[in-house]
C-alpha cells in the first residue's frame, strides 16, 4: 500500500517525540524520497512543525528537533552517543566467504554499541514479505551472494533504510553504496605470475553468469590476447555458480577437454569461483591431474580464507577483510555525510604465494 500524507505527519510526529533537543531532522529530499511525495507536501509538514516549535530550522546547517518548543544547540551530526541499527540482509546459501563478511560486520558495530539484526533467506518473495513487518533501519547491508535482487526488495529496503550497502558490484548508477572486486586486474596478475614459470598457454575458467565484475574480467582475457600474441589464452565457461557444485562441474570439464595421450591443451589454468580449494584439488588429482606436476593452477578469490586457498594454492583477488572494512566505511561515511556521491568502490588486489605452480610439463 502507497505511503499517503497522513503517514508522514504520523512519522515526522512520531520522530519528534522519540528526538532529543538538537537532533538532526530529516531533510526534504530524504523524506520525498522515502514517502514518494512531492516537496509540496513534505515541505507543509515540516512547516506544521515549525509552527508547533518542535523543529527548528538553521540556515546553512538543516533542521534540528527541539525540546517542547525550547531550541538547543544541535548536536554533532554523528555523535559517538548515538545507538544505530543495522540490518545484514543474506541470501542464505553456501558460500563460506558471504558468511565470513557477515559476521566481522556484525561484530564490529556491535562492538561500537549499534544494534544489529541479521536475516538470511532463501526466496525473496518471502524477504519481501518479512521486510514489511520490520522496524525501520538506520542502514542494511544487502548480500545477494551471485543471486538477483529483485527490484521489489530494493525498493522495500528503501522504505525500511536511510543507507543501503551492497556487497558486491552490480547496482552501478543506483543510489546505494557497493563494494566488489573487478577480475581484470588479479586475472592479469595471474596470467603474468604463470607467465614467469614459463607458462604460454593458459585458461581462465570462469561462470558463465553475467556479473559485471566477471565481465570486467573477461574483457580484459581480450585485451591481454591482443596485447601477448605469443600467449595461447583460452576461457573455459563453467555453466554453474560457486554454490552450485562448481568445482566438480569444472573438473568434467577439464577431463572431457583431455586428448588421447591424457594431456589438457593448456599447461596453466586461472580459476575463478573455487570455494572449496581442498575438495577442488582433490577432484584434480582423481581426475589424473595432480598438481603442479600436470596442471599449475592460480585462484582467483580470497587471499586470506584458508576454505579457498586451503594452504596450498597460489591465490591472487582480494581479502574478505578488506570486505568488511570498505562495507562498514561505506555505511558509517554515508551516515557522517548522506549528500556524498554514490558509486562502486573496488577492492584493492591481494596475493597469496601457495604451492600449485610449477614448471610446464615436458
Amino acid at each position: 500500500m502507497p505511503n499517503t500524507p497522513a503517514d508522514l505527519h504520523h512519522f515526522l510526529d512520531t520522530l519528534a517525540q522519540a528526538a532529543r533537543p538538537g537532533d538532526r531532522a530529516p531533510t526534504v529530499r530524504e523524506l520525498m524520497r522515502r514517502f514518494g511525495a512531492s516537496q509540496a507536501v513534505v515541505q507543509h509538514a515540516l512547516n506544521g512543525l515549525k509552527t508547533r516549535g518542535l523543529i527548528d530550522a538553521q540556515v546553512g546547517r538543516g533542521s534540528f528537533f527541539t525540546a517542547g518548543g525550547k531550541i538547543a544547540a544541535p548536536r554533532e551530526e554523528d555523535s559517538m552517543g548515538k545507538v544505530r541499527s543495522v540490518l545484514l540482509l543474506r541470501r542464505s546459501v553456501g558460500i563460506a566467504r558471504g558468511r565470513v563478511v557477515v559476521d566481522g560486520l556484525q561484530r564490529r558495530f556491535a562492538a561500537e554499541g549499534q544494534r544489529v539484526l541479521e536475516v538470511s533467506y532463501t526466496d525473496p518473495d518471502h524477504a519481501l514479505s518479512v521486510l514489511k513487518g520490520l522496524p525501520h533501519f538506520d542502514a542494511c547491508m544487502v548480500q545477494s551472494s551471485f543471486e538477483t535482487i529483485p527490484i521489489d526488495t530494493l525498493a522495500a529496503l528503501r522504505q525500511k533504510a536511510d543507507v543501503i550497502a551492497v556487497d558486491g558490484a552490480a547496482l552501478v548508477g543506483a543510489d546505494v553504496d557497493a563494494v566488489g572486486m573487478e577480475w581484470g586486474e588479479p586475472l592479469a596478475a595471474a596470467i603474468q605470475r604463470l607467465a614467469q614459470h614459463g607458462h604460454r598457454r593458459i585458461a581462465y575458467a570462469t561462470t558463465t553468469r553475467p556479473f559485471l565484475a566477471n565481465a570486467l574480467g573477461l574483457r580484459r582475457l581480450e585485451q591481454l590476447r591482443a596485447i601477448h600474441p605469443e600467449f595461447a589464452l583460452q576461457a573455459i565457461s563453467v555453466p554453474r555458480l560457486p554454490q552450485e557444485d562448481y568445482e566438480g562441474t569444472l573438473v568434467e570439464m577439464l577431463r572431457a577437454s583431455l586428448d588421447t595421450s591424457e594431456r589438457l591443451p593448456f599447461t596453466a589454468l586461472v580459476a575463478w569461483g573455487i570455494e572449496n580449494g581442498a575438495r577442488f584439488r582433490g577432484l584434480l588429482e582423481q581426475a589424473g591431474l595432480p598438481l603442479p606436476s600436470s596442471l599449475s593452477v592460480v585462484l582467483l578469490g580470497r587471499a586470506d580464507l584458508a576454505s579457498e586457498h586451503a594452504d596450498f594454492f597460489d591465490t591472487v583477488g582480494c581479502n574478505a577483510a578488506d570486505q568488511i572494512d570498505y562495507l562498514h566505511e561505506a555505511i558509517t561515511a554515508r551516515w557522517a555525510d548522506p549528500a556524498r556521491a554514490y558509486g562502486v568502490r573496488f577492492l584493492p588486489v591481494a596475493t597469496r604465494e601457495g604451492a600449485s605452480i610449477g614448471r610446464p610439463p615436458a
